[in-house]
C-alpha cells in the first residue's frame, strides 16, 4: 500500500505543472482575440513569446504569489470565494446520491429472484438517459409553467435562479443527483445480485442466517470496493457538469466562474486571464487526481485481493 501511494503521489507535481502551463499558454495565446474584441483597446495583436512570461509567473508562484486578475484581485481570493458555493452544492448532491443510490441498490436485490428487480432496471434506464443539463432545463421550464398557469404569481414556488443555502438549492441539487444516484444503484444491485448467488451465501442461508443480514453484512462488504470506484467516477462527472448547471441556475460557483472566463459573451473583465485560467485548470486537475487516488486507495484498503494483485504486478514489472 505504501509503494502504491508513493507511486501515485510522485506523479502529482509533474501533472499539476503540465496542467498549469497548458492553462497559462492557452489563455496567453488568446490575448490578440481578447484585444480585438475590445473596441476601446489600442493594443497590438502581436503575440509575445509565452515562455518568458510563464517563467516569471512560475517564479512568483514559488514565492506564494499566484497572480492577480485584470481587476487586480488576487487569484486565490477569487477562486476561494467561488469554491465555497460549488463545494456546498457538490457536497449536498453527492451525499444524497450515495445514500439513495446504495439504498436503492440494496433494495433492488430480493430473495428468490435472480438479477436486479425490474423496477430498478426501469428507473436506471430512465435516469441514465437524462443528462443533468437536460434535467435542469426541464425543471426550470416546469416551474415557470407552474408559476404562470397554476399559482398565477410573479414569484416562483421554488427559486430557480440565484444563490442561497435554502430553497435555492432544491433545483440544482435535483438536476445533479438523478444520474449519479441511478448509476450507483445500478452498479450496487448488479454486483450484489451476483454476490448473492455464490456458494458461501447458500451455505450461510442453509444454516439459518437471515437473508437481509447476509446481504447487508457479508455480501455488500465484498462488493464495497467497486461501489467506491463508481462513487468516485460519479463525483468526477458531477464536477464536470457544474459548468452547465451553475450557468443555468445562476449559481455563483466554480462552474459559473469557468464559463465566465471562457465565454466572449460574458462581458467579464477577467475574460481569458492567464493567471486565472492556469490556476483554475491546475485546481481541477488536482481535484480529479485526488479523487482518483483516494478512491483507488480506499478500494485497495477495503479489498485485500486488489492489494495482492497490485503487489504481484509490481513485482513482475520489477523482475
Amino acid at each position: 500500500m505504501f509503494q502504491f501511494a508513493l507511486r501515485r503521489i510522485t506523479i502529482f507535481p509533474l501533472t499539476l505543472l503540465i496542467a498549469n502551463f497548458i492553462g497559462y499558454a492557452f489563455a496567453f495565446s488568446t490575448a490578440p482575440i481578447v484585444t480585438a474584441s475590445d473596441p476601446y483597446s489600442l493594443g497590438t495583436n502581436k503575440l509575445p513569446p509565452v515562455m518568458p512570461a510563464y517563467l516569471d509567473y512560475l517564479q512568483n508562484i514559488f514565492k506564494g504569489d499566484f497572480g492577480s486578475t485584470f481587476t487586480n484581485e488576487p487569484v486565490l481570493e477569487t477562486i476561494s470565494r467561488f469554491s465555497v458555493a460549488s463545494l456546498g452544492l457538490i457536497g449536498i448532491a453527492m451525499t444524497i446520491s450515495v445514500i439513495l443510490g446504495v439504498t436503492l441498490g440494496r433494495l433492488g436485490v430480493r430473495r428468490g429472484r435472480s438479477g436486479v428487480s425490474s423496477w430498478l432496471t426501469l428507473i436506471s434506464t430512465i435516469g441514465l438517459a437524462l443528462p443533468s443539463f437536460y434535467v435542469a432545463i426541464l425543471l426550470i421550464a416546469l416551474f415557470i409553467l407552474i408559476t404562470i398557469y397554476v399559482i398565477s404569481s410573479t414569484t416562483p414556488l421554488i427559486p430557480f435562479q440565484g444563490f442561497g443555502w435554502d430553497a435555492h438549492l432544491i433545483l440544482p441539487v435535483l438536476a445533479l443527483v438523478i444520474q449519479p444516484t441511478v448509476k450507483i444503484a445500478q452498479v450496487t444491485a448488479s454486483l450484489l445480485s451476483e454476490e448473492m448467488e455464490k456458494q458461501y451465501v447458500t451455505a450461510a442461508m442453509s444454516f439459518g442466517h437471515p437473508f437481509n443480514k447476509i446481504k447487508g453484512k457479508f455480501a455488500f462488504r465484498n462488493i464495497l470496493a467497486p461501489v467506491v470506484l463508481t462513487i468516485a467516477a460519479s463525483l468526477r462527472i458531477m464536477i464536470a457538469e457544474l459548468i452547465i448547471i451553475e450557468r443555468l441556475f445562476n449559481w455563483p460557483g466554480m462552474g459559473r466562474l469557468i464559463s465566465t472566463l471562457l465565454s466572449r459573451h460574458s462581458l467579464s473583465a477577467d475574460l481569458l486571464s492567464p493567471p486565472m485560467i492556469a490556476a483554475v485548470l491546475t485546481i481541477l486537475v488536482g481535484v480529479f487526481l485526488l479523487i482518483d487516488f483516494l478512491a483507488t486507495f480506499l478500494s485497495r484498503l477495503i479489498d485485500p485481493r486488489l492489494r495482492a494483485d497490485s503487489e504481484m504486478q509490481f513485482k513482475g514489472a520489477a523482475a
